[in-house]
């Protein structure tokens, strides 16, 4: 076995290049699958470290009124307490309100995200491992908190902190416990819990709309998600609607499987979502890739093995016996096998710190990844024996003595190279039009200027309330700021922003509708360079703009069928408003989206963000004048651009792992078509030689040589653009803006393919015009 394994090693060294292309491209492709599918899982693995994520439900509200709807991911204040107290079947209830605090520790102030509020149930709902403290006490004094691993290491690089006081906007709080971190694949990013005292059970109407948590379950064993939307249902009946009788309002509850959350569509003030068309694309490309890889070892396998035919029918004439040669062929895909997984292994080790960075997960696991190193190596010895097998099965039962490559080897050879080429070309199409469409959103009139606009954080307690406008103010008098705007949650193009109920009087009769309500000052359209379709802009100097009037999009007077919407009336919390303004339509969510129906009050009451007209050097001078006005609260910038960018980074992340593996498909194809013409060059050199003695020019070389291979690459693409226009529709159709598929969208990519095909093929063809016609027809 040694000896034969020995053996095994000089064939693949004596064939260095070809050898060398096929572990390379199958090493790449084999350490692609492993990140791909690692990646998946932890995708599809989403909250299944909770110990009963089997058996855990959000609630979700969703609210009609006027014809309009809306689902809220978060729910009232009642839901889950009345759920847990008037229902059989409910093990327990976890209420949780998320923070966005600032903590002071000593001097030393944050400003934090992944901070919720939480009922004591919620620990019995979800898994925590309490590294320090007891789960079961933690609570039990009030204004207790219980912080994460990273955090404690971050505030007091250490663990052992029970008892430390730390400031959470402006309140002491004493930590009762650390638990270990969550992992990356969790649809809320936790970081700290703090105690919530809520034993009300005297709820006002009100109460059911205070939409700031997101209330989950815990079903008992025997109970299923029918069950539990029987029960939201006789819920609604008992105490939802006998509140909103006759208010035109429709309330249903849902539920939604902890375990499949991440893949349902995002609802108002959701969670990060992920989409699984492009985790499915993720797996389409890593599937092609292997292909491609795989049949370049095949394709290169079967050229070697009219080269190595003599050996073969020669060894078999000296009595060496089938059995063996099938040994030996086997014993050459384990080998190769072997040094392919080694190099796969070197490529993991390599490139798994960027592969961290780049999703959150770690890749080097063999634990919980010994299927895949299993199907890893099968596949791989598969291709192997499916590449060794002309050499060591078929020609070790032909009874020839002398043994060609026949017409039939020949065709399955160029068919392989056009698929892979096919295959290639599909991704190429794809990743080229996709990155037209990002460009397309990107740099898509919008409606509104995103550049030079910077947008700052502002805190949300009551002591700094009254200092906004003269923040503000301050910052409009530095001779480099143009304009300074105070806008609410929401107002800002792009966020998500919660609906508020109207009423507008249709056909003479008051109807309810649902729009997005923006609380602005008189400065935002400047700051964003909105136009106005007709009417004026707020006057912060009128009383009567504050409390009786309100400005609209084209949208909304669109949807009500409003000619001259100037003078109509709006109400809202029982006041009657005036249209004093209509603006022109402008994309206040992403391409993704059609323009909603806008309505816009002054108010900086509720202001959550300034808007500043200005350069990016400007953020000195402004986070100067913040720290003189707000001294203990961590600055917090943004770059506008940057902000309406991020909206798109999920196609982008989409578009660069592609490109990614646009150009390994391309690369595998060129190296397997570089190697396989390399050796029908050397097949052909005698030929071409007999040819140059003849009188043939390069150019009738060049076309008797390259035209079967252009033409391979010719039929690829022509197979590949039908499929490739199919997938791209199907994707174009989830965005209410895109480009339209023209002819260049598919020339582009096959100028391309053919190119670097000519260019593979050009440099053998080269090197082969060069040689002495005298020199190579004197060899054997």
């Amino acid at each position: 076995m040694i000896k034969q394994t020995r053996y095994a090693l000089r064939i693949l060294l004596k064939y260095k290049l070809y050898t060398g292309i096929s572990l390379m491209g199958l090493g790449i492709a084999i350490s692609a699958i492993w990140f791909i599918t690692n990646f998946v899982k932890n995708s599809y693995q989403y909250d299944a470290f909770h110990e009963n994520s089997d058996r855990i439900y959000r609630l979700t509200m969703e609210v009609t009124a006027g014809g309009s709807t809306d689902h809220y991911a978060t729910t009232g204040k009642p839901l889950g307490s009345l759920m847990s107290k008037e229902y059989t079947g409910i093990g327990a209830y976890a209420k949780m309100v998320f923070r966005n605090p600032v903590v002071k520790i000593n001097r030393n102030v944050f400003k934090e995200d992944g901070f919720f509020n939480i009922n004591p149930e919620t620990l019995d709902v979800f898994s925590f491992d309490f590294i320090r403290g007891n789960k079961m006490t933690c609570f039990s004094a009030p204004n207790s908190i219980v912080l994460s691993k990273s955090l404690a290491k971050k505030y007091f690089n250490a663990l052992d902190i029970l008892g430390k006081q730390i400031m959470v906007d402006g309140d002491q709080y004493t930590v009762s416990g650390v638990f270990d971190d969550w992992p990356a694949n969790s649809h809320l990013n936790l970081n700290a819990l703090l105690s919530l005292q809520d034993d009300n059970t005297n709820y006002e109407a009100q109460d059911w709309f205070d939409l700031e948590q997101y209330n989950y379950v815990l079903l008992d064993p025997g109970n299923d998600q029918s069950d539990l939307n029987s029960k939201l249902e006789q819920l609604t009946n008992q105490h939802l609607n006998p509140i909103l009788e006759g208010a035109g309002i429709d309330v249903t509850l849902h539920s939604q499987p902890l375990n499949a959350l991440y893949f349902t569509p995002a609802l108002i003030d959701d969670v990060p979502k992920g989409n699984p068309v492009y985790v499915n694309a993720l797996i389409f490309a890593g599937i092609l890739v292997l292909l491609i890889a795989g049949l370049n070892y095949i394709n290169l396998s079967l050229t070697q093995s009219t080269q190595r035919s003599k050996e073969i029918l020669l060894k078999k004439i000296l009595g060496v016996s089938r059995r063996q040669l099938l040994i030996q062929s086997g014993l050459e895909s384990f080998v190769m096998t072997l040094l392919v997984l080694l190099i796969s292994a070197i490529l993991i080790f390599a490139f798994d710190k960027a592969y961290f960075d780049y999703t959150g997960f770690t890749s080097i696991n063999i634990t919980d990844n010994w299927l895949l190193l299993l199907s890893i190596f099968l596949i791989t010895f598969f291709f192997g024996l499916l590449g060794t097998s002309y050499s060591g099965t078929y020609l070790s039962f032909s009874s020839k003595l002398l043994n060609r490559e026949g017409g039939t080897v020949r065709i399955f050879k160029k068919g392989l190279l056009g698929f892979q080429f096919a295959i290639a070309s599909v991704i190429l199409i794809v990743t080229l039009t996709m990155n037209r469409q990002i460009d397309f959103m990107k740099n898509k009139d919008l409606g509104f200027s995103k550049d030079q606009v910077l947008i700052v954080n502002l805190p949300d307690d009551e002591e700094s309330k009254n200092s906004r406008i003269q923040f503000r103010e301050q910052i409009r008098d530095f001779a480099s700021i143009r304009n300074a705007s105070l806008i609410g949650g929401g107002a800002l193009p792009g966020e998500d922003n919660g609906k508020e109920i109207f009423e507008v009087m249709i056909n003479g009769n008051k109807t309810e509708r649902i729009y997005n309500l923006y609380r602005i000052d008189e400065n935002y359209a400047e700051v964003l360079n909105i136009e106005f379709a007709s009417g004026r802009n707020f006057q912060s100097n009128r009383i009567s703009d504050q409390n009786d009037a309100v400005i609209i999009n084209e949208s909304l007077a669109k949807s009500l069928n409003w000619q001259n919407p100037l003078g109509k009336k709006i109400w809202c919390y029982n006041k009657q408003r005036e249209v004093i303004g209509v603006v022109k339509n402008f994309h206040n969510k992403s391409l993704h989206n059609i323009i909603e129906p806008i309505v816009f009050m002054l108010d900086t009451n509720y202001s959550t963000n300034l808007l500043v007209k200005g350069q990016s050097s400007d953020a000195d001078i402004i986070r100067a004048t913040w720290e003189g006005l707000f001294p203990n609260i961590p600055f917090s910038l943004t770059y506008f651009d940057q902000f309406i960018d991020n909206m798109y980074a999920k196609e982008q992340q989409l578009v660069h792992l592609l490109s990614f593996f646009s150009i390994v498909s391309l690369v595998l194809c060129c190296m397997g078509l570089f190697a396989v013409f390399s050796l029908y060059i050397l097949q052909k050199t005698k030929e071409i030689s007999i040819r140059k003695v003849l009188g043939a020019n390069v150019i009738n070389l060049l076309k008797s040589v390259t035209r079967s291979y252009l033409l391979i690459a010719l039929i690829a693409i022509g197979i590949a653009i039908p499929i490739a226009s199919f997938l791209l529709s199907g994707w174009l159709d989830g965005f209410s803006y895109k480009i339209q598929m023209t002819a260049t969208m598919f020339i582009l990519p096959a100028c391309v393919v053919l190119i670097l095909s000519f260019i593979t093929i050009a440099y053998h063809l080269r090197k082969v015009l060069n040689v002495n016609p005298a020199d190579s027809l004197t060899q054997e």
